[in-house]
């Protein structure tokens, strides 16, 4: 195995741990941000005041809401970045069709010949 197609190797390694750990933090943040949902909704039943504009709105609903929004914001960042990293892990999976088959130690598929190719066709 030449050097070319180890660090093609190593990429792809590399680019699917990245992609499995981006989708895990997505997972992590709107975990976060269903646990908030509920703290949220608690506080507004204990005080009976739903509304974000009125003055005795409970400051730790008003809190939890805040990084709640900013939670949101992370999870699309970190969408975005897994779109971008999907699409670079496909790039690196393009470059070399025979990746798989080395990665397996199995020889590349061997070209058809041209005797073949005519048998295929008639």
């Amino acid at each position: 195995m030449n050097d070319s197609n180890m660090r093609l190797i190593r990429r792809k390694f590399e680019m699917e741990q990245r992609n499995a750990l981006l989708g895990m933090m997505i997972r992590h943040f709107e975990n976060m941000i269903a646990d908030l949902d509920g703290q949220i909704a608690s506080e507004e039943d204990r005080t009976r005041i739903k509304g974000t504009a009125h003055r005795a709105y409970s400051n730790f609903a008003r809190a939890a809401t805040k990084r709640r929004q900013k939670l949101l914001t992370s999870v699309a960042h970190v969408k975005s970045l897994l779109e971008v990293a999907k699409r670079e892990l496909d790039e690196v999976a393009m470059q070399s069709p025979d990746l798989e088959s080395i990665q397996n130690r199995q020889p590349p598929p061997a070209p058809a010949s041209k005797s073949e190719d005519i048998t295929a066709a008639s």
